[in-house]
């Protein structure tokens, strides 16, 4: 019977393959379908029918979350090219997070007035979360204090969490307080950069009799780092980890991964310097004050004070100055990298840079730091560094939206955030010029660009980095100290350093990894 059914072709080929893909091609289909429908809902008729609320950049995943952690800046030049480089602002989703983006100076700057309905504080609070703050730690920070409170004044009443911005500024802003620690600048670059604190620092591969060979960006990180936490905390901090500098850099390389809450599995190579930079700042605040107060800025000092006023401990007092100790270190480093790889690589400009500077000195001594401050005594100077700061610069800033709110006539609702990246402002050709992705100080010495509302290299409004005269201060007087007293060289042939543009950092851009080089410094004869 066997043979005879198969013969006669009674038994058939089952049919479950084919029943199995009609029921995935009609899976796919309604999924399909279910994507056209809500892309159609999203982009298409619910804008129609709220046209008071931003357009939203249209995408065919629910959101743009691959694209921003790739290359945010792309994503949003992108995402102003859809919108036919309207000035009006539009929307973004990422993560389930909707950004409004501002794309216009003008409708910055309603953004920088309004502290109302716009919160800076949500994004520090979330990174002092983020980085291991208790949430009681937070609350104290964040609670109102007595208008009658000792120590710095509190007329309004606020939390130590605002009053902190107010202290940056008395230590950082033009006045007496500033020109401390830019003395301590100025003596700190003149007794070590030199020939032999050159060759014992970590970074050359090379210390020979005539020259000496580094890699710039991993030398200036070294170098500011050590000088800014110095500057702030004076001798005692190094004699705790002398290896701290390092451990900044390696963190601070990752930094992207702190700002985007990456998960700690994916992040381990990030939070582990950060953990060893809390628990040295841990250690040094252990130190009794009387110790180290005279060495330290009044900013440091006065911080500690208040905190522990408040009832905060070591632990979370650590974690607190670490926010600082970033801010301090993370911008000049690269910043100064920048500023010199652009001279190195131009020659021409390179010598002007040096004849302008050259009444500032007596041999091989800066003798008046502050002359080169002045734009009417360095205009080369000034453009330069303005110029550095626009084409290296990341900064954005962020508020999250407490009301309704209306910017540039749109309606940003309620638990969302406004995002202004300045990056995309300062590179207007309306503004800067034609070539605006070139290198050309020359157009910082035409008008008076460096006052117009579209230039933003260090935020807006209250929250504007205080640390911006200090850092110019550091960087150009090492910079000019540096090319007084040594020539540099190429080594080799390398290609221009390449800026790592897709990862957000506080403010000066890294260069992509591999893409540091080797200089040579040679003593120079005056």
């Amino acid at each position: 019977m066997f043979d005879s059914t198969f013969a006669s072709g009674a038994v058939s080929a089952p049919s479950y393959p084919s029943e199995k893909y009609l029921v995935v091609g009609k899976l796919m289909s309604c999924l399909l379908s279910a994507l056209i429908i809500w892309r159609l809902w999203r982009f298409t008729i619910s804008p129609a029918l709220h046209p008071s609320h931003p357009k939203e950049f249209p995408s065919w995943m629910p959101c743009h979350a691959a694209a921003f952690f790739r290359d945010s800046n792309g994503l949003l030049s992108q995402a102003r090219k859809h919108f036919d480089h309207s000035k009006a602002p539009f929307a973004l989703t990422v993560l389930g997070m909707t950004f409004y983006v501002i794309t216009q100076s003008k409708h910055s700057a309603e953004v920088y007035r309004n502290t109302e309905t716009l919160s800076f504080e949500d994004f520090v609070q979330g990174l002092m979360k983020t980085n291991g703050n208790r949430d009681s730690a937070i609350r104290r920070m964040y609670t109102s204090l007595p208008v009658s409170k000792i120590g710095f004044p509190n007329p309004q009443g606020e939390s130590l969490g605002v009053l902190a911005q107010k202290m940056h500024i008395h230590q950082l802003h033009p006045g007496k307080n500033l020109t401390l620690l830019q003395e301590r600048v100025h003596a700190w670059i003149n007794h070590h950069l030199n020939w032999g604190s050159i060759q014992q620092s970590t970074s050359p591969s090379f210390k020979g009799l005539t020259h000496i060979e580094l890699p710039l960006y991993q030398w200036c990180s070294d170098y500011f780092v050590r000088l800014g936490q110095h500057v702030y905390f004076g001798h005692i901090l190094a004699e705790v980890d002398h290896d701290l500098p390092n451990s900044f850099f390696q963190f601070d390389e990752l930094i992207w991964k702190m700002l985007y809450q990456y998960p700690g599995f994916l992040s381990y190579d990030m939070s582990v310097p950060r953990s060893r930079i809390i628990t040295s700042l841990r250690k040094y605040f252990t130190i009794p004050q009387v110790e180290r107060k005279e060495g330290a800025a009044w900013l440091i000092n006065s911080m500690e004070d208040e905190a522990k006023a408040i009832g905060i401990d070591e632990e979370n007092l650590a974690i607190i100055m670490f926010h600082l100790y970033f801010a301090i270190n993370t911008n000049t480093r690269k910043t100064a990298f920048w500023l010199l790889t652009y001279l190195i690589y131009n020659p021409p400009l390179l010598a002007a840079y040096r004849q302008e500077i050259e009444p500032a000195f007596a041999g091989h001594t800066l003798v008046n730091p502050f002359y080169i401050q002045d734009a009417a005594n360095c205009p080369q100077v000034d453009a330069i560094w303005h110029e550095t700061l626009r084409l290296s610069g990341w900064s954005a800033s962020v508020r999250l939206v407490t009301q309704d709110t209306v910017i540039g006539g749109k309606l940003m609702r309620k638990g969302n955030r406004v995002l202004v990246p300045h990056r995309l402002l300062h590179f207007g050709e309306s503004l800067f010029g034609e070539r605006p992705n070139e290198f050309r100080p020359e157009r910082w010495q035409r008008g008076n660009l460096s006052r117009s509302s579209s230039w933003r290299p260090f935020g807006g409004g209250k929250t504007m980095c205080s640390g911006r005269f200090l850092a110019r201060f550091s960087v150009t007087t090492f910079v000019a100290t540096l090319l007084r007293r040594f020539d540099l060289e190429v080594v080799g042939n390398p290609p221009f350093p390449q800026a790592d543009e897709g990862r957000p950092v506080l403010g000066t851009m890294s260069i992509k990894e591999g893409h540091d080089f080797y200089v040579r410094l040679l003593p120079r004869e005056i």
